[in-house]
């Protein structure tokens, strides 16, 4: 008797054990993150937050360099990678059906966290008469390479103030060939988003005078119903060493992934990632702009399940699974509609 009891201990132990292993084995995953231009902000910290999924969710991540937003989108789609960064106007745009996505409306995508936002900006030389966005009524302008994210919000910004592409000269351009013909003087006005201080307006910035055009939310009702991803901000005049502050519209750099994903793997790595955010912080200049609080909060999409949960119960262990995320997950709406 006492054998037999020794012998189903054993084996409850065992058991035990298998269950163990293959909760860590679930839990953990082999990732593809996508991320942006080698060199860039995205591919930086993409790569760093890559070494902390690695390291505390048991998890072997592969960075991919992309073209940015709209090629992680794809890629997620194909399902060639599974978690990918995103400014939050191409997310609306995808799942709204919008702009690049027009009538292709995407599903399967889901927000694991909120990182960072970016600033719209409108750069001239501080030597000329513009004051202001409606000031730009027959000049040349530099929007952004043509179907971009950056082109289609120069669009949108343009239109609110009254100025549409009929009216002035557009040149779709990097903002690299823009700084050259604002230096040339070829053209009267930059646009760029990204977040503060753009590199290349840094470098600008340091020879010539330049002022910062003013955007508002407020310019009209139909911009900020058109345009939920916009949140309103200031690019404070010690930025760039401009005269004045400006204010400005922001857009949000997204985590995302695709919506299949098992609950206990997205909870696992987003609780990897903001329970070492210290980590982030000495490892990539935008650390100390993410933060659980913000993370948890988007106009776009939704949270995928995993990262809800642990948004909701600040990094309590998860309860038991369930299953990959259904339809209603897969059809993620905008919160605004």
């Amino acid at each position: 008797m006492k054998f037999c009891k020794m012998t189903a201990l054993i084996l409850a132990v065992l058991i035990l054990l298998c269950s163990c292993s293959k909760e860590i084995e679930t839990v953990g995953g082999n990732y593809m993150l996508a991320t942006g231009k080698a060199g860039g902000t995205y591919y930086s910290l993409g790569t760093c937050v890559a070494s902390i999924w690695d390291k505390y969710s048991n998890s072997t991540t592969n960075v991919a360099t992309t073209t940015g937003s709209i090629d992680n989108i794809e890629m997620l789609l194909k399902e060639n990678a599974d978690l990918g960064f995103v400014q939050s106007d191409i997310l609306y745009y995808a799942l709204e059906g919008q702009e690049m996505y027009e009538e292709n409306r995407q599903r399967g995508i889901s927000v694991v966290a909120n990182l960072y936002t970016e600033a719209a900006q409108f750069v001239v030389n501080a030597s000329t008469d513009i004051q202001s966005i409606s000031d730009l009524n027959g000049k040349t302008v530099a929007v952004g390479e043509y179907g971009t994210a950056t082109e289609a919000a120069a669009r949108k910004i343009l239109e609110a103030y009254g100025v549409t592409y009929d009216m002035i000269t557009v040149k779709y351009q990097t903002f690299s060939e823009a700084m050259d013909g604002l230096s040339s003087g070829s053209i009267d006005a930059a646009f760029a988003v990204s977040s503060l201080p753009s590199a290349n307006i840094l470098e600008y910035s340091q020879t010539r005078e330049i002022r910062l055009l003013p955007i508002s939310l407020t310019q009209s009702a139909a911009f900020k119903r058109s345009c939920p991803f916009f949140s309103e901000g200031v690019i404070l005049n010690d930025v760039y060493g401009t005269q004045n502050s400006a204010s400005t519209v922001c857009i949000d750099v997204l985590l995302i992934c695709r919506s299949n994903l098992a609950q206990a793997n997205i909870y696992s790595i987003t609780k990897a990632l903001f329970d070492n955010t210290d980590e982030i912080i000495s490892g990539h200049a935008k650390g100390a702009d993410i933060n659980p609080v913000t993370a948890s909060e988007t106009s776009v999409g939704s949270f995928h399940s995993g990262a809800k949960q642990y948004f909701d119960n600040l990094g309590e262990e998860p309860a038991e699974e369930k299953p990959a995320e259904s339809t209603a997950s897969e059809e993620s709406q905008s919160e605004n509609e």
